[in-house]
């Protein structure tokens, strides 16, 4: 996982140069104002803008096929983070996403607040929209194909 802000996307494009890209659609679209839906950002790269009341999240989940760049473009939530080593009781792999419901470890919990992003791979279980603060995010998740 890493943790960080817009201001720092592109430092690791080192790492993955899908990081470049992320960062040029974001600053060159008004998130605030854009629709919900699925947006094609670059080869690879697609990232869905919604807007929901957060709550007490729900199973951990995992991908196998994307790493997951979670961005807040306002409001704010808790995203609980956990290896994938300590999570259990699978509910099934579908089509890039498994969800598990037992966990034998505590989460690490990162606020994921206005301009932060988490970037998770498939070994990073997450359990994103725990509530925090404010009763609305608006949140773009960009899906990087592996």
């Amino acid at each position: 996982m890493i943790f960080d802000t817009d201001k720092n996307l592109r430092y690791y494009a080192a790492f993955n140069p899908a990081f470049e890209a992320i960062a040029k659609f974001i600053e060159e679209n008004d998130l605030k104002a854009m629709e919900c839906g699925s947006y094609e950002v670059a080869e690879g790269i697609k990232v869905g803008i919604d807007e929901y009341a957060p709550g007490t999240g729900g199973d951990f989940e995992a991908h196998r096929e994307y790493n997951d760049l979670q961005y807040a473009i306002c409001g704010e939530e808790i995203i609980e983070v956990l290896p994938i080593e300590f999570v259990g009781n699978s509910t099934g792999y579908k089509p890039d996403i498994e969800f598990f419901t037992s966990q034998t470890a505590a989460a690490t919990r990162v606020a994921l607040t206005e301009g932060t992003f988490a970037f998770l791979a498939p070994q990073d279980t997450h359990k994103p929209g725990v509530k925090m603060g404010t009763d609305k995010i608006k949140k773009a998740v960009f899906k990087i194909k592996i």
